[in-house]
């Protein structure tokens, strides 16, 4: 695709055709430009270059799935950590792009926007690059909107589509030299924590599910560069049309996924024992206890997993009962390895300690580890079944 695009926009000696006059190429532009306008866009320009500017705007009533953009609206104001973002609710967009490629310095970003909350209403703002070239004015126009300090809300755009910004940039920082404070909240990775074992994949379109939206007639995401090549080379808006409307939905898709995933961590709506279970995981990774535990305490039932990692929880809370309940449900070899640590140095039982440290060797060798692990934890619990026979004597 790239050399397709490089071929389309190289003039070589060999074609017949003699260069267009000036004339030509401002009938050309002006042509073009008004088709756009004709379609309710914006023309920006930036020294000797302009880009398309397309906005959509809808009440907080409106609807994207089964959810509203004032559930959304709501939710960005709650202070719960995994999923708050401590800028003003202005400073937040749902951002995405459309690119030529996947990665590479050659990967040109030819749309890109946001939807964000302002003045009691949605804004659904696109920036087009109608000519490669033109980069200078597409990021000169886009910084200057979303201002100096931001928080992106992006599905895989911290690993993607930030990146890939910040290198298409380079080539024109001499004349946009800009770049804002960015902070992100990538909802791919929240949704693989909330949703773990649940779905075989994690595409945007496969979460869309969880908020009740169905495209239909959607052109799907590969052909959006071909679509873009064949308008550098004819200048038909009604070429983008189905581009621009993917690339609208992705944007409106996060606006309602948040919401889903917001509701699920602060308690706003029932979840399945699985995903309690992952929340209380997740939040326990981060430190957040307090709410761990209430997660794990509104699971119905847990995974050998889920009763092991509460009990890790119980453990560094010093709630050493409790922990040792849910060591004994997980019915795992590392379970036993920590009720064994408990026998012998809160409850003072070498007898009962040796006891689980023989389980945990027996429940070992049902389990597929790496060898070099395997052998490690072996001598491990060799070591303490001799500790503790020592300690059984005395």
């Amino acid at each position: 695709m790239k050399n397709k695009l490089r071929r389309m926009l190289k003039t070589t000696e060999t074609e017949p055709k003699k260069s267009p006059s000036s004339t030509d190429q401002e009938r050309a532009t002006t042509a073009e430009q008004a088709a756009w306008l004709a379609k309710g866009a914006d023309i920006l320009t930036f020294e000797e270059e302009w880009i398309v500017r397309l906005d959509h705007r809808y009440p907080l009533t409106a609807q994207h799935g089964h959810r509203s953009f004032e559930a959304v609206f709501e939710s960005l104001q709650l202070p719960h950590p995994p999923l708050a973002l401590d800028v003003p609710l202005e400073q937040i967009i749902f951002f995405d792009t459309e690119t030529t490629g996947l990665k590479g310095t050659g990967t040109t970003i030819f749309l890109l926007g946001f939807a964000r909350f302002e003045k009691g209403e949605l804004l659904m703002r696109q920036y087009f690059l109608p000519h490669p070239h033109y980069e200078a004015a597409l990021y000169h126009h886009f910084l200057l909107d979303i201002g100096e300090d931001v928080r992106f809300v992006t599905y895989n755009g911290k690993s993607f589509d930030w990146p890939q910004i910040k290198t298409r940039h380079v080539f024109v920082r001499e004349r946009v030299p800009r770049l804002p404070k960015v902070g992100h909240l990538d909802l791919l990775h929240v949704c693989r924590r909330l949703f773990k074992g649940m779905y075989d994949s994690y595409r945007l379109t496969r979460m869309e599910e969880r908020i009740g939206f169905e495209r239909t007639d959607d052109l799907p995401g590969f052909l959006a560069p071909m679509h873009y090549f064949q308008y550098v080379e004819h200048q038909n808006p009604d070429i983008m049309s189905g581009v621009l409307e993917h690339h609208l939905h992705d944007c409106l898709t996060l606006v309602s996924l948040y919401d889903e995933c917001n509701r699920l961590v602060t308690h706003r709506q029932d979840a399945s024992s699985q995903i309690r279970e992952n929340i209380a995981i997740w939040l326990a990774d981060l430190g957040i206890h307090d709410q761990s535990v209430k997660h794990f305490g509104q699971a119905d039932e847990l995974t050998a997993q889920g009763w092991l990692r509460q009990g890790m929880l119980y453990k560094k809370l010093r709630q050493y009962e409790d922990a040792k309940i849910c060591f004994e449900k997980s019915g795992t070899y590392e379970g036993f390895i920590e009720l064994a640590k408990w026998a012998e140095h809160i409850a003072k039982q070498p007898a009962v300690a040796y006891d689980y440290t023989e389980r945990a060797k027996n429940m070992l060798a049902d389990h597929q580890l790496l060898a070099s692990r395997r052998e490690r934890l072996v001598a491990e619990l060799d070591h303490r079944s001799l500790r503790l026979q020592r300690k059984c004597r005395r």
